[in-house]
């Protein structure tokens, strides 16, 4: 599973070093490129990151994934291209709002350099 499927959660976890969470994780394969590429890439972002709040707010988290119960929930990018200046700005104003609701959300650089030259 990756960004390109953006009605599906990748992956969910309640880590043994941070148990008091719940970890959902965007994984992002895709090149950001020029500006045109970005736009497109931060609307597949978008939709998939609303996946994941729809997930979380709906209550279906708790059903298919119960170790979640009583854990705070974050949305996390694992990438494995830098963000680009637009999408840095994205990352912070979802971080931001989702923040105001409940939920974490981070970009995680994957560092991974094996899999970016292939």
């Amino acid at each position: 599973m990756s960004i390109v499927e953006t009605k599906v959660v990748d992956i969910i976890a309640v880590p043994e070093w941070e148990p008091k969470n719940v970890i959902l994780v965007i994984s992002d394969h895709l090149k950001w490129g020029d500006k045109a590429q970005q736009g497109e890439h931060l609307l597949l972002l978008q939709e998939k990151i609303n996946t994941y709040i729809a997930f979380i707010e709906s209550g279906e988290i708790l059903e298919s994934y119960p170790p979640s119960k009583g854990k705070f929930p974050i949305i996390r990018i694992n990438g494995l291209y830098e963000l680009p200046e637009q999408a840095e700005f994205f990352v912070d104003r979802v971080a931001q709002t989702l923040k105001e609701v409940g939920i974490g959300f981070e970009f995680v650089l994957d560092a991974n350099e094996d899999i970016r030259n292939m």
